[in-house]
């Protein structure tokens, strides 16, 4: 795609690197926790290969959810692009309310009802913890992705956010029942590459590559599992 032309754009969703309530296993939702050491190592494998791609493959602009652990993942990419992060509160993770902060064990003790609406079959309309259903969600980084596609047609472009939110936008985008998100892989600064096409206020979607992680996967540090939100 050539700049400023086309009906469509190129975003390549990225998810953020290992944080610290990923590596001990707590949901986080919007809780603002950053990157583990590790993540910070994943993100500055990233960088290098994105820089690698910018002469050959251009990106023409970099987004970013404002929560630290996708902003630390997206930094170090701007710096090696030359590119600045805009970012967007619609691109956070899903609010999960009071679950946020909590362990598995702490939130099936604390919240057994939620958790059992919650798996091993999500209820996409389950309000967990007080704060948002994945529906509402999904429905609010749609919006958000579909606004930096329109601002971007016939461009490529970076967009770093969070694996719950990114499966469900995954998940709309291949038109799957929104509790089969689960089904969808998104490991830590894995790359997913869609091409969307708003039009008349629809927005259409192809996959064109998903949890691509040949980054981590050269040095051994593939990061397998997807890990709470």
């Amino acid at each position: 795609m050539s700049p400023k032309t086309g009906t469509s754009a190129e975003l390549w969703l990225i998810r953020h690197g290992e944080s610290i309530g990923n590596r001990e296993k707590i949901y986080q939702g919007q809780n603002d926790l950053p990157l583990s050491p590790l993540g910070h190592h994943q993100a500055s494998l990233l960088a290098e290969r994105l820089a690698s791609l910018q002469e050959i493959l251009p990106f023409s602009a970099i987004y970013s959810s404002d929560l630290q652990r996708a902003m630390q993942t997206a930094i170090p990419v701007s710096q090696a692009i030359g590119l600045p992060v805009r970012n967007r509160t619609g691109l956070r993770e899903i609010d999960v309310g009071a679950w946020s902060g909590l362990t598995f064990a702490d939130i099936q003790h604390r919240f057994p009802d939620e958790w059992a609406a919650s798996y091993p079959v999500m209820d996409p309309d389950l309000v967990r913890g007080g704060g948002e259903s994945y529906r509402q969600a999904q429905e609010r980084v749609m919006r958000s992705l579909g606004e930096i596609a329109q601002n971007h047609l016939g461009e490529r472009v970076l967009v770093f956010f969070h694996g719950g939110v990114m499966q469900a936008a995954l998940a709309h985008i291949m038109h799957l029942p929104l509790p089969n998100k689960r089904f969808l892989q998104t490991a830590n600064t894995s790359i997913s590459r869609v091409r969307l096409s708003p039009a008349n206020g629809i927005l259409n979607g192809l996959i064109l590559g998903m949890d691509d992680v040949a980054h981590l996967e050269r040095t051994g540090q593939y990061l397998a599992s997807v890990g709470p939100e």
